[in-house]
């Protein structure tokens, strides 16, 4: 279960017209990162949940994709994590199945995780990450035999009990299913894990190992970016720190310093100077503008001679004069 839901309001404007799963990563959309993991780790089989332009996903992606057989389940409204797999009940039944959030960029070891699930026979096993802001995220507590003991979504500093932290990456056990409500919104993190915990419900967690990385601030979603360029996430890209996509143009004057991703059909004008800038496709920079840490959407614009603020962001067909 890929949940694929989420609105990425935190990357707006970049996201009104572009769904999270959809944003690029190095050129091609984060969703097809994530399946293109699964379908190494063995996985042949998805549902994904969808809700904000949700109609571009399957138009890109059909119903198989890498040799993933793809489900797709639409939400009238947001369900949330639990709520958003509860709904694609009927392509979970039979046994032990992966949840995985998808607004993660991920390169991990997902068999380590399933071969520990059906050793430890607990109602679901949470793989963990030591995160280095415990307070913006899920944070688990748990045993010397790895049994959770303790999980509180996002704590205030002065109740941070722990390093380990949620990663977004589960394998329930179905007949957790049960104890998801159909009719109301619900979370895993704030709702259904800590009701598990009260009722005695053994849950294990472990450490996820590899690469994770969220993608949901705009210092995040270019980290994962910079990530994958070098080759963190398996494939390498570009010893010098620039990806140019097909048909991208780059003026033989303009000067692209630091680390550039230029999507498909971008341009770049003549003595433009980009530094560590993310264009999505068919954006264009006119000649002499100057632009630093800025991300342009799908035929963003940034006219000549413009000096566009540090670490803007521009929606897509969005102008910068």
């Amino acid at each position: 279960m890929i949940l694929a839901a989420g609105e990425g309001t935190r990357l707006r404007p970049l996201t009104l017209a572009t769904p999270k799963p959809m944003i690029p990563i190095v050129g091609r959309p984060l969703l097809a990162w994530t399946l293109h993991w699964l379908a190494g780790e063995g996985v042949t089989e998805a549902a994904i949940n969808l809700y904000h332009k949700p109609q571009s996903i399957p138009d890109y992606f059909g119903s198989d994709y890498c040799g993933v057989r793809l489900h797709y389940f639409y939400e009238e409204t947001l369900r949330g994590t639990a709520g958003g797999v509860k709904g694609a009940e009927s392509a979970l039944r039979g046994g032990p199945f992966f949840v995985i959030y998808g607004d993660n960029l991920l390169h991990a070891d997902l068999r380590t995780l399933w071969d520990y699930h059906r050793a430890h026979g607990g109602a679901a096993t949470l793989a963990l990450f030591a995160h280095p802001n415990p307070s913006a995220a899920g944070i688990v507590g748990r045993d010397s035999a790895g049994r959770i003991t303790r999980f509180v979504e996002k704590p205030p500093p002065g109740e941070v009990f722990s390093h380990e932290a949620n990663a977004g990456v589960y394998v329930l056990d179905d007949a957790l299913l049960e104890h998801i409500g159909g009719d109301v919104a619900s979370d895993f993190g704030r709702d259904i894990f800590p009701a598990l915990l009260a009722q005695g419900v053994p849950l294990y967690g472990t450490a996820l190992g590899g690469y994770i990385q969220d993608t949901g601030t705009p210092d995040s979603y270019r980290q994962a970016n910079w990530d994958a360029l070098g080759g963190k996430v398996g494939a390498h890209y570009a010893d010098n720190g620039v990806y140019t996509g097909n048909g991208a143009q780059v003026h033989p004057t303009a000067l692209l310093r630091g680390r550039s991703i230029l999507g498909a059909g971008t341009q770049v004008g003549a003595h433009a100077v980009l530094t560590d800038c993310i264009l999505w496709d068919n954006a264009v920079v006119e000649a002499g503008a100057r632009l630093e840490r800025v991300i342009l959407g799908n035929r963003a614009r940034v006219r000549a001679g413009a000096q566009v603020p540090k670490d803007a962001l521009l929606g897509d067909n969005e102008t910068a004069a």
